[in-house]
């Protein structure tokens, strides 16, 4: 979920620690040194209206594949065409 904008990184994610700023991007920069391609769809809204997103990656040279992904995603959810509840 998003983290409060005040803090540098999240010092912790689902219990386990993250003591630097690399520590919690480790999962998005697996995918940048494999070079797989990757793009972000939206996915909804936590209870409290921040939006959240689903990071979609594919093997190496498939862009097409994760491009039909993310379109199948949003045509499915069609989240991309919601707005965050008015609290």
């Amino acid at each position: 979920m998003p983290f409060d904008a005040e803090l540098e990184y999240p010092r912790s994610v689902a219990g386990v620690a993250r003591h630097t700023y690399l520590d919690w991007m480790r999962s998005a920069y697996f995918v940048t040194l494999l070079g797989a391609p990757a793009l972000s769809v939206p996915a909804g809204f936590t209870p409290d209206g921040l939006p959240v997103g689903l990071q979609i990656a594919t093997a190496p040279r498939s862009d097409l594949a994760a491009l039909r992904i993310g379109a199948a995603f949003e045509a499915a959810t069609r989240y991309g065409r919601r707005r965050p509840p008015l609290g």
